[in-house]
């Protein structure tokens, strides 16, 4: 529909905006130390973070495993995914919010900081870093593989795939490498913008073209011809009473604050509590606003084109632009299809460059730093983490050339592998008890049963429960049979924490009671 001239054009001066935002971002920091350059040095103001966090989450998922899960997971499937939301202020209240407190006083740069901070374990951080640096690179993976297939399906030009994650994997390491969090930050603003209003300029036309604008007919007629879709557990059975309990969970604690990307957005980046708290309600809002469009294109694929295969169905948007908008005049199925394709690259785009700027922070910091105690200069630390950063972009790139049926398996798999830290997360911040060896054990093996129940069939029901499941238990159980962390760092580590929510709960009051 797009000519192959025209994919490049758009792809090149797309890359070029996003390069240049990248250097003017750059210039405006004066000072960009590595707190800076990694976590915006918790200077970020709410609607940008409000933003970044929103376009990070989002990944892939938007046009390509969400519309395509809708399709084959039906309606009861978005009523599931949606119950996670209440979920969400209630664990940032509780979790995020105190992360955010002890990052006033402490000054973190990765995930792993507090974890270290906490218990003081080099044990703890190698087993955080390899987590959370192997969820990176298929997380990355299939981003750049979305941006090739909205190439390919944009122009029909299979011979496009390569050198289009070529282009963009090269132009993303750069683009991060000269800007940092910040300039990461402002560009998904814009690009959060971008998906979100394409997304919803590929609904209103679905909709209007394929059932003349009435919502009311895109049920009846999935209703009247594919009744399924309404049914429980779905028509691909997608929600069993497992799924209930593993995929809600799955997404309120494993995608939306244990992704290190996320983590680092929610917990360490905002300017002040104000923002946390914009963020903690508004961040729903926008998540169901997105979810819904998803689901609506779901829904009207399947009235209008049944039995697609599994994989077919994740190019839902360009069949509906191709077989059915187009029917109404191709001038707007062609904006339509270009809309498609710059909205599928902003939306992974936003997520790539938080997951490679966050695994350059673990290796530099986590791993030469405090591991193996490689001694460098702020610049020189810098340069190291650019060099991993490159790096991972690039096995990134190489796993893209050679994708899995489904983007949807790379996304859930990381998702699920993250969920085991969690407990460890919480009994560091509220249990006193909690030892440095329970926090190990909980991680590790908590995370190996993760890949235990996907080696064993139970992975794609269950996700990363079960591992949650172990790792709270052992958390509880070895912390009560090891030597309890040494009195001096509970002290300093609490005393911050006390410090921390005095100061900003009391700059609260005199706004709040006015």
């Amino acid at each position: 529909m797009i000519s192959s001239t025209g994919v490049w054009l758009a792809f090149a001066i797309y890359m070029v905006a996003l390069i240049s935002l990248g250097i003017y971002a750059n210039r405006k920091t004066k000072q960009q130390s590595i707190q800076t350059y990694f976590t915006g040095k918790g200077e970020i103001r709410w609607y940008v973070l409000l933003m970044t966090y929103v376009a990070a989450l989002m990944s892939t998922w938007v046009f390509f495993a969400g519309p395509g899960g809708y399709y084959r997971g039906g309606f009861v499937y978005w009523i599931s995914e949606l119950s996670y939301i209440p979920l969400f202020p209630v664990i940032t209240y509780f979790v995020m919010n105190k992360v955010w407190l002890l990052n006033t006083q402490r000054g973190y740069v990765t995930p792993a900081d507090l974890y270290d901070d906490r218990f003081k374990s080099p044990a703890l951080r190698l087993v955080l870093g390899i987590v959370f640096m192997c969820v990176s690179l298929p997380y990355v993976a299939s981003i750049f593989i979305a941006c090739g297939r909205a190439a390919v399906i944009a122009s029909g030009n299979d011979s496009l795939y390569m050198p289009i994650i070529l282009f963009v994997g090269a132009t993303t390491i750069v683009f991060i490498c000269v800007g940092g969090m910040k300039s990461v930050a402002w560009a998904d603003t814009g690009q959060g913008l971008l998906f979100i209003g394409a997304l919803w300029a590929v609904v209103i036309a679905a909709i209007a073209v394929g059932f003349k604008g009435s919502l009311v007919g895109a049920f009846d007629a999935v209703w009247e011809n594919t009744n399924s879709w309404f049914s429980y557990p779905g028509p691909n059975e997608w929600v069993p009473y497992t799924a209930r309990m593993g995929y809600p969970l799955s997404c309120a604690i494993g995608w939306t604050i244990m992704l290190p990307h996320v983590f680092i957005r929610s917990g360490f980046s905002g300017d002040d509590l104000k923002s946390q708290k914009r963020l903690m309600f508004l961040t729903p809002v926008l998540q169901t606003v997105v979810w819904t469009g998803t689901m609506l294109i779901g829904l009207v694929g399947i009235g209008l084109l049944p039995d697609l295969t599994s994989t077919d169905t994740e190019l839902i948007i360009p069949y509906l632009i191709n077989n059915v908008i187009a029917t109404a005049g191709t001038g707007g199925a062609k904006v339509l299809m270009m809309l498609f394709m710059l909205g599928a690259m902003a939306v992974g785009l936003s997520t790539a460059n938080g997951f490679l700027l966050v695994s350059g922070s673990i290796f530099s910091n986590d791993f030469l730093t405090n591991l193996f105690k490689v001694k460098a200069s702020g610049t020189k630390k810098m340069v190291m983490a650019k060099i991993v950063i490159s790096i991972m972009g690039v096995i990134s790139i190489v796993m893209a050339l050679n994708p899995p049926e489904l983007i949807w398996t790379l996304i859930m798999f990381a998702i699920a592998m993250v969920m085991p830290l969690f407990p460890v997360l919480v009994a560091a911040l509220y249990w006193k008890r909690t030892t440095a060896p329970a926090a190990v054990a909980a991680s590790a093996i908590g995370c190996g049963t993760v890949l235990l129940t996907y080696a064993l069939g139970e992975g794609g029901s269950w996700y990363g429960f079960y591992g949650m499941a172990v790792s709270t238990v052992l958390i509880v159980a070895v912390s009560m049979i090891t030597k309890p962390v040494d009195r001096k760092v509970l002290d300093s580590f609490y005393g911050a924490l006390h410090k921390a929510e005095k100061l900003n709960w009391e700059d609260e009051e005199p706004e709040e009671l006015a």
